[in-house]
Protein backbone atom coordinates (compact mmCIF):
# COMPACT_ATOMS: atom_id res chain seq x y z
CA UNK A 1 0.00 0.00 0.00
CA UNK A 2 2.85 2.39 0.79
CA UNK A 3 4.43 1.71 -2.61
CA UNK A 4 1.10 2.35 -4.35
CA UNK A 5 0.77 5.66 -2.52
CA UNK A 6 4.37 6.63 -3.32
CA UNK A 7 4.05 5.76 -7.03
CA UNK A 8 0.73 7.56 -7.35
CA UNK A 9 -1.32 4.46 -8.16
CA UNK A 10 -3.80 5.53 -5.49
CA UNK A 11 -4.92 9.10 -4.92
CA UNK A 12 -6.11 10.06 -1.45
CA UNK A 13 -9.52 11.69 -1.45
CA UNK A 14 -10.48 13.28 1.86
CA UNK A 15 -14.20 13.06 1.06
CA UNK A 16 -14.12 9.25 0.96
CA UNK A 17 -14.54 9.00 4.72
CA UNK A 18 -12.57 6.62 6.91
CA UNK A 19 -9.36 5.05 5.69
CA UNK A 20 -9.62 1.73 3.84
CA UNK A 21 -6.50 0.54 5.67
CA UNK A 22 -8.16 0.19 9.05
CA UNK A 23 -9.44 -3.36 9.36
CA UNK A 24 -10.78 -4.94 12.52
CA UNK A 25 -8.60 -7.90 13.48
CA UNK A 26 -9.65 -10.95 15.40
CA UNK A 27 -8.20 -11.73 18.86
CA UNK A 28 -5.87 -14.39 17.45
CA UNK A 29 -3.79 -11.88 15.50
CA UNK A 30 -2.41 -10.37 18.69
CA UNK A 31 -2.72 -13.28 21.11
CA UNK A 32 -1.04 -16.08 19.14
CA UNK A 33 2.26 -14.27 18.40
CA UNK A 34 2.51 -13.22 22.07
CA UNK A 35 1.83 -16.79 23.24
CA UNK A 36 4.45 -18.12 20.83
CA UNK A 37 7.03 -15.57 22.00
CA UNK A 38 6.41 -16.40 25.67
CA UNK A 39 6.45 -20.17 25.05
CA UNK A 40 9.68 -20.03 23.02
CA UNK A 41 11.31 -17.78 25.62
CA UNK A 42 10.32 -20.13 28.44
CA UNK A 43 11.71 -23.09 26.46
CA UNK A 44 15.08 -21.33 26.15
CA UNK A 45 15.03 -20.34 29.83
CA UNK A 46 14.24 -23.94 30.79
CA UNK A 47 17.27 -25.08 28.82
CA UNK A 48 19.59 -22.47 30.33
CA UNK A 49 18.40 -22.70 33.94
CA UNK A 50 18.44 -26.41 34.66
CA UNK A 51 16.17 -27.78 37.35
CA UNK A 52 17.10 -30.04 40.25
CA UNK A 53 16.92 -33.19 38.13
CA UNK A 54 17.25 -33.88 34.43
CA UNK A 55 13.67 -35.21 34.27
CA UNK A 56 12.33 -31.94 35.63
CA UNK A 57 14.34 -29.98 33.05
CA UNK A 58 13.22 -32.33 30.28
CA UNK A 59 9.56 -31.95 31.32
CA UNK A 60 9.78 -28.14 31.24
CA UNK A 61 11.57 -28.13 27.88
CA UNK A 62 9.07 -30.58 26.37
CA UNK A 63 6.07 -28.63 27.67
CA UNK A 64 7.26 -25.20 26.48
CA UNK A 65 8.67 -26.65 23.26
CA UNK A 66 5.37 -28.31 22.41
CA UNK A 67 3.46 -25.13 23.30
CA UNK A 68 5.63 -23.07 20.94
CA UNK A 69 5.41 -25.74 18.20
CA UNK A 70 1.61 -25.92 18.43
CA UNK A 71 1.31 -22.14 18.34
CA UNK A 72 3.70 -21.92 15.36
CA UNK A 73 1.66 -24.56 13.54
CA UNK A 74 -1.55 -22.60 14.10
CA UNK A 75 0.10 -19.40 12.88
CA UNK A 76 1.50 -21.14 9.77
CA UNK A 77 -1.85 -22.82 9.06
CA UNK A 78 -3.58 -19.41 9.17
CA UNK A 79 -0.67 -17.61 7.49
CA UNK A 80 -2.78 -15.85 4.85
CA UNK A 81 -4.81 -14.19 7.62
CA UNK A 82 -1.70 -12.86 9.36
CA UNK A 83 -0.28 -11.22 6.21
CA UNK A 84 -2.13 -8.19 4.88
CA UNK A 85 -2.77 -8.00 1.15
CA UNK A 86 -2.75 -4.58 -0.52
CA UNK A 87 -6.08 -2.87 0.04
CA UNK A 88 -5.76 0.37 -1.93
CA UNK A 89 -5.17 -0.87 -5.48
CA UNK A 90 -6.69 -4.12 -6.70
CA UNK A 91 -4.87 -5.49 -9.73
CA UNK A 92 -6.05 -8.38 -11.83
CA UNK A 93 -4.28 -11.66 -11.35
CA UNK A 94 -2.32 -12.83 -14.37
CA UNK A 95 -2.20 -16.57 -15.08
Amino acid sequence: DAIDLFLGNFAVDESDGPTPLRVKKDWKFLTLPIVMLVAFSMCIVSLLLAGDTWTETLAYVMFWGSASAITATIILFNGQDFVDAPKLVHKEKMD
